[in-house]
């Protein structure tokens, strides 16, 4: 709803900065009781008007906190080691995907520099040649093109 303009300009509130959370807690904020409306008032209500409240806590890590084995294990008997085995096994295959990604990076990187020689090797034998059945322009250029993108490619700072 807009409020009609009375001709008076409001002062803006002073914002508060917000207040720290504990980042092991996972107690939702306090809710005032006082706006509220009493069980009684609410089961007078239609269904699809009444609103619930509903505790939620989440966390991002693989493993819940450790407030939170005891209600796992009371809900289901050897769940909270289950979590753990999950968690390890998470753990062993990430570890086994990250060591697979670096071995496939370090294999192209051998591929592309051994492409590199070759196109070089190839670069110098053709620029030869052509030197010696007398396209001599051609051999410098194909030559002078070659030393100047390996040296640019090993030029500190330079990829």
């Amino acid at each position: 709803c807009i409020a009609p303009w009375n001709g008076m300009a409001r002062k803006p509130a002073a914002a508060k900065p917000p207040q720290p959370r504990r980042q092991d807690s996972l107690k939702p904020p306090a809710v005032p009781t006082a706006n509220l409306p009493s069980p009684e008032i609410l089961e007078h209500l239609p269904e699809n008007v009444r609103t619930s409240v509903v505790e939620a806590a989440a966390f991002s890590d693989p493993l819940p906190p450790p407030s939170m084995y005891g209600e796992y294990e009371a809900v289901l008997k050897g769940s909270a080691d289950r979590i753990l085995k999950m968690a390890e096994k998470e753990q062993n295959h990430r570890i086994a995907w990250e060591g697979k990604a670096l071995d496939e990076s370090v294999r192209e990187t051998n591929l592309g520099q051994k492409f590199g020689l070759v196109i070089a090797v190839l670069c110098i034998v053709g620029s030869v040649y052509l030197s010696m059945n007398g396209d001599h322009w051609v051999a410098g250029i194909l030559a002078g093109t070659s030393a100047l993108g390996l040296a640019a490619r090993f030029v500190p700072g330079r990829q």
